[in-house]
């Protein structure tokens, strides 16, 4: 892992705020708040955020597969939304705590990076 996934990971939950704050500002209603948040997170995801993690330590392909885990149930979750014709909570419930969880095991697997970097532990090769 790298400094540039950190830069990822980061830039992509500045947009979440800037979301948040627009969805506010401008009067969304939840689905709409909720789906630039998953559609947000699923092009961050894929196309930055997890081709930045290598498989030089086993840890981070089991955070990256837990990470894709967690974008294709979003996935699933934003594509629920365009079949929704009412006011789903649950649907929306589910996307937040899917967020939620892409969220810490995001910021879990830079703490692991810190701490193996600052432990200079060999990397597998």
């Amino acid at each position: 892992m790298t400094s540039s996934l950190q830069q990822e990971i980061a830039r992509w939950e500045a947009e979440l705020d800037r979301i948040a704050e627009n969805s506010v500002s401008d009067g969304w209603d939840p689905g709409e708040r909720r789906l630039a948040e998953s559609q947000h997170t699923i092009a961050a995801y894929r196309g930055h955020v997890l081709p930045s993690f290598t498989s030089e330590r086993l840890y981070d392909a089991i955070v990256a597969d837990e990470l894709t885990h967690l974008v294709e149930r979003l996935e699933d979750l934003r594509n629920d939304l365009f079949r929704i014709t009412d006011d789903d909570r649950d649907t929306h419930q589910l996307i937040a705590e899917t967020l939620a969880s892409v969220r810490t095991l995001a910021h879990l697997a830079i703490r692991f990076d810190q701490a193996v970097e600052a432990a200079d532990l060999p990397r597998v090769h």
